[in-house]
């Protein structure tokens, strides 16, 4: 009888304990779960201290840092100055993000970058520099890291958002022949825009003062040393570089007429070239005459250097380039094996293995 009494009094225990644990469950949903729900896009999948939920942008900081510490670190360094461990074998050196002169964007010259153009440095790289393009990271870790790259300077919380630079149509975008847009561009960069005085000349003294004469403007009578060089200009941190010669060297925000309009039309920060989209404008000589220069001849100017990047001489011929015509497997360990002898070479193949020629 006692051993009856004594096992009911366990079996009640342990039903009030499964009862008081299903309690304890039901009660902490019933206090927790209205504070699960969140704004849309909200990340809560990394809890702080203490149980605190953090912000998606919080989050996204955190996550840029550890994908800086990846990608970014060894030429922009732990502080982002600069002076990462490869940054000593560059020059210019690597962009330092506390001072936050960002040279490409589509923003005035002097302006802070959009982040899309940021993500488009992240995923395209800069032609010609040591700046790969990172396109197969996930879109999320180049947001992380544009959020963490504006932690490095107080800038960003300083000055307005940014804005792009008002865009004007291409009035040669439909023509299948540019000729007419590259001719008026060759006016433009030396007779109006005198892009020689840091990138190169491209025609003669006299055609210059032939074009500056076309814009309504005065003619020149000396003209630099070395015109049809590029001129060393001193950017902002003090560096010198060399604006590029588009018949011999990279332009590196891109070399589409889209990247060099928006390089023309917005300016790059930190160095000698300005913000043309709000000088393009001489009116022509009498209220109903067509104006000498208007902002649409920035495209004449894009279409114009795109067609000197064309004149680059190609590094290989067209018999030169082989195409695959079929799928090859890649190896990763080893060398791959050696191809097959065709059918009626493997008699031969076999009599050279046998006397041992190679």
């Amino acid at each position: 009888m006692r051993h009856a009494q004594s096992t009911g009094g366990f079996a009640m225990r342990q039903v009030r304990a499964v009862v008081g644990t299903v309690l304890f469950v039901c009660l902490l949903f019933v206090i927790v779960a209205p504070g699960c729900s969140g704004p849309p896009g909200d990340d809560y999948s990394r809890p702080g201290d203490l149980g605190s939920k953090r912000t998606r942008k919080v989050t996204l900081v955190e996550d840029g840092r550890v994908a800086f510490g990846q990608y970014c670190v060894g030429c922009h360094g732990e502080k982002g100055d600069g002076n990462g461990e490869a940054a000593k074998f560059f020059d210019p050196k690597p962009r330092n993000f506390i001072i936050a002169d960002f040279k490409f964007s589509s923003t005035r010259s002097g302006s802070l970058p959009t982040d899309a153009d940021l993500k488009r440095t992240i995923t395209e790289g800069l032609k010609g520099s040591a700046m790969p393009p990172f396109a197969l990271l996930p879109e999320r870790t180049k947001d992380a890291l544009i959020a963490y790259v504006k932690t490095f300077s107080p800038k960003w919380k300083e000055r307005p958002p940014a804005r792009e630079i008002p865009r004007v149509d291409d009035p040669y975008r439909s023509s299948p022949d540019k000729s007419e847009a590259i001719a008026r561009g060759e006016v433009i960069y030396h007779g109006y825009a005198t892009c020689w005085t840091c990138h190169p000349a491209y025609v003669s003294d006299e055609k210059i003062n032939e074009y500056r004469k076309m814009v309504g403007a005065m003619s020149y009578e000396e003209f630099r040393p070395h015109l049809h060089e590029s001129v060393a200009k001193e950017t902002v941190e003090g560096a010198f570089i060399y604006p590029p010669d588009f018949k011999r060297d990279f332009v590196r925000s891109g070399m589409q007429v889209d990247d060099i309009y928006r390089s023309i039309a917005a300016g790059i920060t930190g160095t000698a070239m300005p913000t043309w989209v709000d000088s393009m404008d001489v009116p022509g000589p009498t209220p109903d005459a067509p104006p000498k220069v208007q902002p649409s001849d920035i495209w004449a100017a894009a279409y114009y250097v795109r067609s000197l990047i064309q004149q680059r001489p190609r590094r290989l011929k067209e018999d030169q380039v082989v195409v695959r015509d079929r799928r090859r497997k890649i190896y990763l360990y080893g060398a791959p094996p050696k191809p097959k002898a065709p059918p009626e070479k493997e008699e031969e193949t076999q009599e050279k293995v046998e006397f041992g020629f190679d």
